[in-house]
């Protein structure tokens, strides 16, 4: 009698872990659920080791899946650097996925004077200046002054155009560049990331139309 009410509460498990939106609930309460009917199994008149062998592995799959769920859970240590950019240009996104964002960039550095981005070019990548300031010119007069956090050429990254203007560096700089082909790879795999960057170009396009 006793094994069978904790069968049934097993199965009430079972639903509720399907009811749950957050993941790691889902598992445990799936592994509490799955343990719950081992007794029931073991204690028929002809133990049912086969399906007890089936939830053995439900419990262990699972268990394994919620420790790594975990782990990505973990809360990380920024570095100087990553923190600044989490608090200003990259705050859309959360430290993990900023922090593999951030892996899949290279970084230049240029001289003063020297052409960051040409008029007219087709430019297949994404750059975010960390120091130094870059002016942007058409027709030989400036138009705007970057920054470091501000993005640059992210209107010809997003449309796929030729950029409309020249970006010259006004003292020496360094900046992260993010190839258009490894950012396309990257959302197949994280599409909650291509979101969190494009509001982050966003928020950038708006503090540049706004000084």
């Amino acid at each position: 009698m006793h094994t069978v009410a904790l069968f049934f509460f097993a199965n009430v498990l079972f639903c509720l872990a399907y009811m749950v939106r957050d993941m790691a609930y889902l598992r445990a309460i799936t592994i509490l659920a799955a343990c719950s009917t081992l007794p029931y199994f073991y204690l028929q008149a002809v133990p049912l080791y086969s399906a007890m062998g089936w939830q053995v592995a439900f419990i262990v799959i699972n268990s394994f899946n919620l420790t790594v769920l975990l782990l990505h859970r973990r809360p990380i240590k920024l570095d100087q650097l990553e923190q600044w950019l989490h608090e200003t240009t990259l705050r859309f996104l959360k430290p993990r996925k900023m922090r593999r964002l951030l892996r899949l960039a290279k970084t230049h550095d240029i001289n003063k004077g020297e052409v960051l981005i040409e008029k007219d070019q087709e430019l297949n990548a994404l750059l975010l200046i960390l120091s130094g300031r870059a002016r942007v010119e058409a027709n030989r007069q400036q138009r705007a002054m970057l920054y470091p956090g501000d993005f640059v050429g992210e209107m010809s990254f997003i449309s796929r155009k030729p950029t409309s203007a020249d970006v010259i560096a006004e003292e020496p700089l360094r900046y992260l560049v993010w190839q258009a082909e490894t950012l396309e790879q990257l959302y197949v795999r994280d599409p909650e990331m291509k979101d969190a960057l494009q509001s982050a170009i966003g928020m950038d396009m708006a503090n540049k139309l706004a000084r």
